[in-house]
Parts: structure tokens; sequence; C-alpha cells
């Protein structure tokens, strides 16, 4: 074989080599790196080592990865398909909020046909809902009387019910089309009410006096241990609306006064007690430029003002929420708990009667709330008789809070539960739109509402095998396991359907199939085996010092001059052929042997710094004896960065391995045939670090050859093959998966005790013919009928045809 390296040759390429299950260009489950449909993968050279750079570009979807184009044209089609419906293209505002990209996002991430919010109960403080409106079909509604309050009769407006539909409003394609009607933000939520009474408006706007708040703090402590204490079916309320409360900018209430006057209330909000606090959104009220006069507001000049239009009266200068709406202002502990709503019209500037978020920029929010089509009940605007049902368009942010509240709802759903609810406020205060005129907090606090951004990771995911959804972790883009053609399909098998998850910037958990990042195996290429297949012969002295392919005709003993070939050689075997047995995985190396006594020989190696592959360095000590037909082999190889040639990268982890194998090749004449058979056992001692493969076994591996070959005339011969590369036959590894998160950001883990030998078992049958001609080369055909490529039940027998015009000069 080194005559290849000291003479040059040309191998003219007839035809194209055919693997008639995929089509040209193929070859034993293919060359290099063939990554799926799912990955954005570059391919390697063929019968290389995967690049270190090797990056996977991965969208997860319920139906595991897909490449980024794909995700944008999948979420596309979703995104119009919602927005073409009239339940979403009758609210107007869902477009402001970038609701349509968030349910696409939603139903790529969850699955075909999934319903915002759907599992969950949002609890609504309210004036009350009617359960039989058509807005709220087929939906578990709950309503609880608190306070004295009385179930709705319809003889008045019934602010509850529309307020409710904007969060869960699920209306029947009949009422859509008949009276405009809208789906809520979290449409495939249930409601649990709890009515109050309210009161009706004043002339002037007074502001709540410290004793008033004393009167209510009773009522508003009830409130807050009713919905604590309520249940149904093992859920509890995690998100509670409030589009009431009472005049008064918290501006001109202190620390001091709200702790003392609402004594218990504050508490029953803090839940210094729980693990799992309910978050209560309160709309931050319409008092911005209502009449007012200044000796109600004392002690404080700016929020009663006089009209720029009238200066003969005043107005509210509602800079910042309403009292219950700002308590988060005065009361640290309640940042996360209480969030306060501003309202935005269609232009998406505040609107003109909202407050503010001022002094409660830190934990207020904007959301559209100018013409926002809810649930009607109430009078008959033609009859005024009462329980009249419909929809129509409303202003306040009575119902930009209902849009805040549902998209909390559909975070929940969206990050399955894995983070607390102070968490998910934090999540949409992050991703909330902070650009241009949004990066106002005086005006808008922490943005614009953008539910989109909330339920996209906020950077390249990674995954922490150990440790907090904070740390660094391990880059999801450079996360792959190649799997080597001895591995096959066996860790694939054993892991297919397994999520692994990863974090964003912000801590916030994203999945992924496990499998997607299992690289198929390098096999076998078309292009080596066309290679091999019109490589020279090997003389008689280069196979008796280095003969590593299974089934060698040469291995007749050493002539005396020839044992004087020992030293440095430049060494070549198949790589990952189908005859190259375990020393395939060595590719071209340098190799120094030595000739010892008994008809022993000694060869040592290494690759480095000569093939493309990973490094391994070992020895081979060969013995035969001149009257036997058979030479048999003990080998050793190191493997420093891979195992059993397949490589892992990022959160996998790095594998080494040290392994042993021990072959046989005879050779005997059969009449005209030359019959020539190979065969090699051996055992992987791997380790593996720094990833989610824990542990992994020693593993047994195996691979044969026969040959038989015959010369037809003096010009022609044939030979046929059957072989079975190199194939993993019995271990197993243990993976400790990242695959969820606790609300203390420490990462959960499943532990899998993974088979890793393949399903199937590759067997080649082979024929070449050649026919020399005087003066004019050679020319070579051949078949090989591949059954279970890389050792994969699965996979479809490959038939691969080869011609080549070798010209030796």
């Amino acid at each position: 074989m080194f005559k290849e390296y000291r003479r040059p040759f040309l191998s003219l390429l007839l035809l194209c080599s055919l693997l008639l299950s995929s089509g040209c260009g193929g070859g034993g489950g293919g060359g290099g790196v063939a990554p799926p449909q799912s990955h954005s993968t570059p391919p390697s050279p063929p019968n290389t080592a995967v690049s270190q750079k090797t990056t996977i570009t991965c969208f997860p979807t319920s139906e595991g990865c897909i490449s980024k184009t794909d995700y944008e044209k999948r979420r596309k089609k979703l995104q119009d398909a919602y927005r073409a419906q009239a339940a979403y293209s009758n609210q107007l505002e869902l477009d402001t909020i970038r609701a349509s990209k968030a349910y696409a996002q939603l139903e790529l991430a969850l699955g075909k046909g999934t319903r915002p919010g759907a599992g969950q109960t949002v609890g609504v403080i309210d004036t009350g809902i009617d359960e039989r409106h058509p807005a709220f079909r087929n939906k578990r509604i709950h309503e609880t009387f608190v306070n004295s309050a009385s179930n709705e009769d319809g003889s008045r407006r019934s602010h509850g019910t529309a307020v409710s539909s904007v969060i869960v409003g699920d209306p029947d394609d009949t009422f859509v089309s008949q009276t405009a009607g809208t789906h809520g933000i979290a449409w495939g939520a249930d409601i649990t009410m709890f009515a109050v009474p309210t009161g009706s408006a004043r002339r002037y706007y007074t502001p709540i006096t410290p004793a008033g708040l004393s009167t209510a703090d009773s009522i508003w402590t009830l409130l807050a241990n009713t919905v604590k204490g309520w249940s149904s079916r093992g859920r509890q309320l995690d998100f509670i609306n409030v589009s009431l409360g009472y005049n008064g900018i918290i501006d001109s209430y202190t620390s001091k006064v709200l702790r003392d006057r609402l004594k218990t209330f504050i508490p029953a909000l803090i839940q210094s007690r729980s693990q799992r606090k309910r978050i209560f959104v309160f709309s931050a009220g319409n008092a911005h430029g209502k009449s007012c006069r200044p000796a109600d507001f004392p002690g404080s000049t700016d929020l009663c003002i006089a009209d720029p239009n009238d200066p003969t009266k005043f107005i509210v200068n509602a800079k910042s929420p309403e009292v219950l709406a700002g308590l988060a202002a005065r009361i640290a502990e309640l940042q996360g708990i209480v969030v306060a709503v501003a309202a935005v019209g269609s232009t998406g500037d505040i609107a003109s009667f909202s407050n503010r978020c001022g002094l409660a920029a830190n934990s207020c929010i904007a959301a559209p709330g100018v013409a926002i089509r809810t649930a009607y009940f109430g009078p008959n605007p033609m009859t005024n008789l009462p329980g009249a049902r419909g929809s129509y368009h409303a202003d306040g942010t009575s119902f930009a809070a209902p849009m805040v509240t549902g998209s909390l709802v559909v975070l929940k759903q969206f990050f399955r539960g894995q983070r607390s609810n102070t968490q998910l406020v934090k999540r949409l205060f992050d991703t909330a739109n902070k650009k241009g005129k949004y990066s106002n907090k005086s005006i808008y606090g922490q943005g614009l509402l953008d539910l989109a951004a909330a339920t996209a990771p906020q950077s390249e995911t990674r995954i922490v095998v150990k440790g907090q959804a904070s740390d660094a972790g391990n880059n999801i883009g450079q996360t792959w396991f190649n799997a080597s053609n001895s591995l096959g399909d066996g860790l694939n098998r054993s892991i297919a359907g397994q999520e692994i998850v990863a974090f964003d910037n912000q801590g916030f958990p994203f999945w992924y199939s496990l499998d997607d990042f299992i690289l198929p195996p390098v096999g076998y290429s078309s292009g080596a085996r066309l290679q091999e297949f019109m490589a020279p012969v090997a003389t008689e002295s280069e196979a008796a010092v280095w003969s590593p392919s299974l089934g060698n005709f040469d291995i007749k003993p050493q002539a005396e001059a020839d044992r004087r070939l020992s030293g440095l050689k430049f060494l070549h075997v198949p790589a990952q052929g189908t005859f190259g047995g375990h020393l395939s995985l060595v590719g071209q190396a340098f190799g120094l042997t030595e000739m010892i006594p008994n008809n022993w020989a000694l060869t040592t190696f290494s690759n480095k710094g000569v093939d493309q592959r990973t490094p391994v360095t070992g020895a081979v000590m060969s013995w035969q004896h001149e009257s036997m037909p058979f030479k048999v082999r003990f080998g050793f190889m190191n493997e420093r960065k891979a195992l059993l040639r397949s490589q892992s990268s990022g959160a996998f982890g790095g594998m080494s391995a040290n392994s042993i194998f021990v072959g046989i090749d005879g050779a005997m004449q059969m009449g005209p045939w030359q019959l020539g058979a190979g065969a090699e056992i051996g055992s992987a001692a791997p380790s593996a670090a720094g990833g989610i493969i824990s542990d992994i076994s020693v593993l047994g591996t195996s691979t044969f050859a026969i040959k038989a070959s015959r010369q037809i005339n003096r010009r022609q011969s044939l030979s046929l093959h059957i072989a079975q590369p190199l194939r993993v036959e019995s271990g197993h590894a243990q993976l400790t998966i990242p695959i969820g998160v606790n609300f203390d950001n420490t990462v959960t883990h499943k532990t899998l005790d993974v088979p890793l030998q393949p399903t199937g078992r590759q067997i080649e049958l082979g024929a070449q013919w050649k026919h020399t001609f005087k003066n004019a080369g050679e020319l070579r055909l051949g078949i090989v009928r591949i059954h279970d490529p890389n050792h994969s039940k699965i996979a479809k027998p490959n038939t691969l045809f080869m011609a080549g015009w070798r010209i030796n000069f």
C-alpha cells in the first residue's frame, strides 16, 4: 500500500457511484456528517471527524428541531391563520401586543390545536359575570359573592362580564359574526369571579381618606383570603384581575399610612408564608383629566391642577396609579405581586384618561385600553329592558389590565408552570417594548406589553448540566453528539422522545428533543468506497509489516529481506472501511515497526498531525508462524477525544477511550478460488466528563470479513466479499439530562440508562470485476449491496454501483 504514495496514479471515474435508495452521491450511509433536515450543519469532508466548529441551529417545536427558515415560515403561516380569524381580527388591539405571533409560538412549542391558557383558571374581582353569555362557550365559570354582593340581572351594564371576556372570552362563530365578538387573550382558560358591590361615580374625583382605607381593609382582606382558599379539581388561582379600586393617587399616601390603615390586607397580599404567590393585576385608574378640588388633595399641589383649557377649573394630574394599584410603590414586599396597568390608545400613545405609571414605574406596565371589544350584558340600548347580550367597544384601564392578566396565564402555560408567578411578572416586564416613547418610565413604566417577546428566547439558549438556570452552561448551537458507524442508531434509538431543557439569559426554560442533537453516523461514504475500490494492491512486504485489512490475502510469512523493513513508516488503513477492523479508527498515521524474534512484529503508531480525525495512538503486536496459513494480532488504542470515533461537544461533554482487540486472518486456496477471512473482537473502556453523559460501561465490539477471488483468464479477475463493519455488541451509558427548573432556579434532572448497541447489523455483499488492458490501464466494475446501513434496522438497504479506469504511470 506504500506504493500508492511512491508513484502517482490516475483513476478516471466513468460512472457516478449510485446509491439506489437515495440517489447519486450517497454510499453506505453517507460520508462525513450528513445532518438531518432539522439541523443546519455544514457537512465535513468525507471520512473526517466532525469539526470542533460544528454548530447546530435548532428552533424547537413539539415535533422536534427545525431550521430557522422553516420555523419562521411555519410561525408566519400560523400567525396569518390567527389574524384571519374574525374572533381575532375584531380585536384590533391584539396586534398591538403581538398576540398572533405569541399564539403561533405557543402552538409550535406545545402542539397543534393548543388553546392559549388551557388547563388554568384565572381569578377576577369585579361586579360579577353573566355565566350564560355566549362569549363564554363551554367554559367552566365559578362565581363567589363577597360582601353582600348579588347576582347581576342585566339591569345595568355588567363591568365584570366585559372584563372577563377580555381574558377568557371564547364565543362561537355565530356570536362572532352577529356581534363582531372576539376571543380573550387566554381563551382556553376557565374563570372564577369574586363578585363585589361597587359604588357610582361622583362629580368630583375625591381621594379616599386614611379612615376610608381602614374601613376598606376588612373588605379587601376578606377578598384576599377568599381568593387564597379557592380551589377546584386541583387548581388554584395564580393570577387575579382587579379592574376596580378607590380614588386617590398613590403619591398622596405614605408607606406608614398604608401599613397602618391596611394592616391586614397588605400582609394578605404579601403572602409571606406562601411558596406560590398569587399575582394581583390592578387597573391603574382612569383619573387623568377628571374634575377635582385642590382642597381634597392636602399636601399635594401637583395632583389637582388648573385645567389648561379653562383656568377656573381643576383636573386630576394622574401622574401615578391609584392607591391599590400603586401599593408596590410604597410597600417594597409587594414588588412583583401587585401589578398596575396603564392604558394606551390605538396609536400606542398613553390614553388621555389613563393614570400614568409615575411613582409605581417599577411595578407598572402599559397595554391597550381604548376601543377594546368586550362582551355586553345589560339593558337593551333600544328598549332599555334588562338582560341584553352582545358585544361592544369599551375604554378604560379596566380593559388594559385583563390583557396583562391573560398574558400571564399564557406565560404560565408556555413555560409549563416551571417559573414562579413573580418570575413570570418579571419576564413580562423585562420583555416589554421599551423602545422610543416607551422608554419614558414615568408614563409607561416597564414599557408596552409584548407577548410575542415574552414567549421567545431572549438570547441563544444554554444547556446547564448542573447548578442554576442562570449559570453559564453550554450554548445549544455547540451541543451535539456525532455517533460513529459502530454505534449506529444505538444512542438515538434509546433516547427517542426524550426532552432536554435549555435556558435563555433570563433563566427561562425552552425544551428541545434530545435526539435532534445526535448527528447521523459518519458511515462510509461513496467517495471513500470508490477510493478504496480503485486503490492499488499492497505488496507482500507492506502487508507483512502492516496488515490491518480483514481477510487480507497477503499474509505469507516475511522473507528474510523483508524483515529489514522495520523502522519509521507512513501507514494507511481504510477510513472506517468495510475491511478496516478496529484499526479503521486510525486512518493515516506514522508508525514505528520493530521485528521481534519468533515471528513477532510490533508496530506503534499515532495519527496526530497526519489525519484530520481525532488523535489516536496505540500499538499492534502480530504473529505468524511459517507453517500456519493465518496471522493473529493483538492491539491497543487510545482515543483522547473520541469513543470508537464517536465525538461529542457542548452539553454532551467530552469522551475518550482505551480499546483492546484481538484478531485473526487466514487464507487458503480452494480450486481456482483464493479465500481469505478475518475477524476481530474488542473491548473499549470509555470515560466521559463535563456533560450529560455521566458514565459509560465497557463496550464489546466485533467485525469480520470474508473474501473470495479468482482469475477468470490472464487479464480478468473476479472477487466477492461479505463483511460486517465494526459494531458495538454490548454496553450502555448513563445520561443525566436536565429536564426542567425549580422556582429557586435549580435545574432538575432525569437519569436514563441507555443501551448503546445498534438496532441492526450492517452486512455488506459485494462483487468486483477487473479487466487489465495491455499498456492501457485497468477497468474495474463493482456492485455492493448493504443491508441495515449504519447498523440501523429501519434503514433502507442500499445498492452501490462503481466503475473506474485506473492507469499507473
